[in-house]
């Protein structure tokens, strides 16, 4: 089993949908896949259109069995949901020992092939839980100077669990919203590859899609396929980018650590 979270410190860089999407393309792939929402904005069970539901507060504090808390949403793909509720976990978690491995023991030994983690725009107890459990973090950002300091202070929290012992697989910093005629988009995403090289995965291109299908509780596999965020941009005869390409690199990811 392998866990992935998807993590940035600053909001409203696409880090629930990449979560759906992406959890939806494994699931597709013949992988048994759990999607956690560890965010209290609950938006997890919105994008599959579901209400929000206190299931990870049952999970964590209520001891219920995670086969009893997840929602089974398409084929392969189970969610375990948050709401309000979740700002609660946090406060039990730091009266507990070992605060920060609650969420790696709590899921170790889960029946699935991956786990991903939807994490929340902020350090908290919840939040270092789910970099603890990782073995690979995903940073969705937009490429602007705030969303980019996120990114620096994601892999700054990375560098300090590390030097407490937790040995990561990787990381990936994955650029969305991009809009390859816009000056700034262009100029950020050419320093991103400068400083961070193949860390970098395929651009997701800013596509209106994105909205529509969330608010339709599907996911773009099933309405959007031929979407800029799914195919990526044309570029001569390639398309470049999108969910169909990072995709691709997740599940190399997984068979490269199966194989291990």
């Amino acid at each position: 089993m392998k866990l992935f979270s998807f993590a940035n410190q600053k909001g409203g860089v696409g880090k629930t949908t990449t979560a759906v999407t992406l959890a939806a393309g494994l699931a597709q792939n013949k992988l048994r896949t759990l999607l956690v929402d560890l965010d209290p904005q609950g938006h997890v069970a919105l994008s599959f259109g579901l209400e929000k539901s206190p299931a990870l507060y049952r999970f964590l504090c209520l001891a219920e069995p995670l086969t009893d808390t997840v929602l089974n949403v398409r084929p392969r793909l189970d969610i375990l949901c948050g709401d309000k509720t979740t700002e609660k976990i946090k406060r039990q978690i730091t009266r507990m020992e070992f605060q920060e491995s609650i969420l790696a023991e709590q899921f170790s030994g889960a029946e699935y092939d991956v786990i991903l983690l939807d994490m929340a725009p902020s350090l908290d107890v919840l939040h270092l839980n789910g970099l603890f459990a990782s073995d690979w973090v995903v940073i969705p950002t937009r490429l602007d100077l705030l969303s980019l300091d996120g990114v620096k202070e994601i892999l700054a929290t990375m560098a300090e669990i590390s030097s407490r012992g937790h040995r990561y697989r990787g990381y990936s910093i994955l650029p969305t919203f991009f809009e390859r005629t816009t000056r700034e988009t262009l100029t950020q995403f050419q320093e991103l590859t400068r400083l961070f090289g193949s860390h970098v995965w395929p651009p997701i291109p800013q596509d209106a899609h994105v909205r529509e299908v969330s608010a339709a509780g599907k996911t773009l596999w099933e309405t959007s396929r031929g979407s800029a965020a799914i195919t990526g941009f044309k570029s001569g005869r390639q398309f470049l980018g999108g969910y169909k390409q990072v995709l691709e690199r997740m599940l190399e990811v997984i068979h490269d650590e199966n194989e291990a």
